[in-house]
């Protein structure tokens, strides 16, 4: 853990780095070095837009000058789930597949990318949390700044928990000293302490009405409490010693619901639009904007949907395609479910039209017959690299979902139908996605009828309803690794599309070009895993080998 003691030990140098808002434009205050760097207010507000501007990193050179790769959320949760293939040509980016078959070892590059990148994450929201509560300046501003801090700490840290495990908890700055002694926590532990920290955010942070406008997209206290909910229902299937209820995802969830902060906005189709971001529906979402350049530490934009574009119109590089069993799933030629539309498109879906023009598609440059329209853009950037669309991190839909989910385990039956049909009853409203029609680009195109009804089930049929609209609603927003490991469900689930569904003389997903098969990843996949509660299997990447170096780690199971 080398690159970690140097990622934490880099935060005071590197405090003043880019972020999106008005609001960041501050002159500096003279001379300033670590130790007077918050007698001002202005810096303490820079120090903690440090820490959101780690969200915007794509890429770019680590602090100990290593470089950094790539590590959006969809290669973890979309690509290793039954939702979405690679994608891309078969060669590039290969280290995907052994994702996908849990054939990595140590040594494979995404186990450094996400390490370094969450510890730096990390790092930054210690420097600010060893430094805030002792500050002379205005104790509201620095109790707001304290609870995105913790916010935001809690957020890293399950960035890394639900890649790894238990990994070593810094709750301060580490100090030379440090190095080498400061072993790996209990994946328990760690739960703890990110709820300790999000329990502080919800005590100090605004609710999302009361935040200015010039600083939209700061966390509020929905987002404090829905996060808190996801991790709540991940830790409830995952940690074997967890005491976590599903009373207290209820609890989180009914307070944002009953706060009237949020609501569904009318149209799902709108969801996926730049203009659109930050809207009513927003719990929170990863900010973006426009800048000179598409390279880190400068570039104020994000890689992650020219990396999902499309390659034979030059739009992207073709990765994290929907996979025939999504598309299935929708079952559209009975429900006719607009959603779809706003999943997917291709040469096989609706023409090959995109925002109103029909398209060219190279079935060898993507790993599906299908691209992902949830990350389309109707241009491409001046800058391929740097999209000013915001990345949704949590939904209101989702709430309402996890809600539902948390109803059902508590027997609430009713209201559990009542939230799930919320979400059901707009998607059955809505139209096609923007530019559905040739020639047009708006939301005029709208299925004749659609077959959506309410929920009626109760007993276990809900639950699996409830489920199976969280797969439709929330489908490539990197969501449903988690929501198949959480549940018990994923090495059938995986293995099923990923080989069984793909053996030879399978007529799955019948086109040009067969789907790559993974006979043995069900059984590789097992063996990197840890128990979690009733039997499950929790997969885990292995922590890179020279951190298990460094500081005596003990190496995740298979590795």
């Amino acid at each position: 853990m080398k690159k970690t003691i140097n990622i934490l030990l880099s935060a005071v140098l590197t405090i003043g780095l880019s972020g999106c808002s008005d609001f960041l434009e501050l002159k500096p205050q003279g001379s300033e070095n670590s130790a007077n760097f918050f007698e001002s207010q202005e810096n303490g507000v820079r120090a903690i837009i440090g820490i959101y501007d780690m969200l915007q990193l794509d890429e770019g050179a680590g602090p100990d000058g290593q470089w950094m790769g790539h590590h959006h959320d969809f290669i973890m949760s979309d690509i290793r789930s039954d939702d979405a293939e690679k994608g891309s040509n078969d060669g590039d980016y290969g280290a995907m597949w052994e994702m996908v078959g849990y054939t990595m070892t140590p040594q494979i590059g995404f186990a450094s990318d996400f390490w370094i990148h969450g510890f730096w994450g990390v790092s930054r929201t210690n420097y600010a949390l060893d430094n805030l509560p002792n500050v002379s300046w205005n104790p509201a501003v620095r109790d707001r700044l304290i609870g995105e801090a913790s916010f935001l700490r809690a957020y890293y840290y399950w960035y890394l928990v639900r890649t790894y495990g238990g990994v070593p908890l810094f709750t301060s700055s580490v100090k030379p000293s440090d190095f080498g002694k400061v072993k790996r926590a209990t994946l328990n532990e760690c739960y703890t302490q990110i709820a300790k920290d999000l329990q502080k955010a919800i005590e100090l942070l605004p609710e999302k009405g009361s935040i200015p406008t010039a600083e939209t997209g700061r966390a509020s206290k929905g987002a404090a409490r829905a996060l808190l909910a996801r991790i709540y229902m991940y830790q409830i299937g995952t940690d074997i010693a967890s005491t976590t209820t599903w009373q207290q995802v209820y609890d989180q969830t009914n307070a944002i619901i009953t706060s009237g902060e949020y609501a569904l906005v009318p149209n799902y189709a709108t969801l996926w639009e730049t203009e659109n971001k930050n809207n009513v529906e927003s719990v929170f979402e990863i900010q973006f904007g426009v800048g000179a350049t598409d390279g880190a530490p400068g570039s104020i934009g994000t890689n992650f949907y020219n990396f999902q574009g499309n390659r034979k119109d030059d739009s992207g590089w073709g990765f994290n395609n929907p996979t025939p069993d999504l598309v299935e799933a929708y079952n559209v030629t009975v429900t006719n479910d607009p959603r779809l539309s706003c999943v997917v498109y291709g040469e096989k879906f609706n023409n090959g039209i995109l925002y109103g023009a029909k398209k060219k598609y190279d079935r060898n440059e993507q790993g599906s017959d299908w691209l992902n329209r949830k990350a389309a853009l109707p241009v491409k950037p001046a800058q391929a690299k740097a999209s000013n669309r915001n990345i949704k991190v949590i939904r209101y839909a989702d709430v309402l979902l996890m809600h539902a989910e948390a109803c059902w385990y508590l027997n609430k039956f009713d209201e559990a139908k009542a939230k799930l049909n919320l979400v059901r009853n707009r998607a059955r409203t809505s139209t096609y996605c923007m530019g559905y029609a040739e020639g047009k680009m708006d939301y005029s195109a709208a299925p004749t009828s659609v077959t959506l009804p309410d929920i009626t089930s109760t007993g276990n049929p809900l639950l699996q309803d409830i489920w199976k609209e969280r797969r439709l609603e929330l489908a490539m927003e990197q969501i449903r690794f988690y929501d198949l490991v959480r549940t018990g469900r994923y090495f059938t689930a995986l293995d099923a599309e990923k080989n069984t569904r793909r053996a030879p003389g399978a007529t799955y997903g019948l086109g040009v070009k067969a789907y790559k098969q993974f006979p043995d990843l069900k059984a590789n996949g097992l063996a990197k895993s840890i128990d979690g509660p009733n039997g499950n299997k929790v997969p885990l990447m292995p922590i890179p080998q020279t951190e298990v170096v460094a500081w005596g780690m003990e190496q995740n199971p298979g590795y």
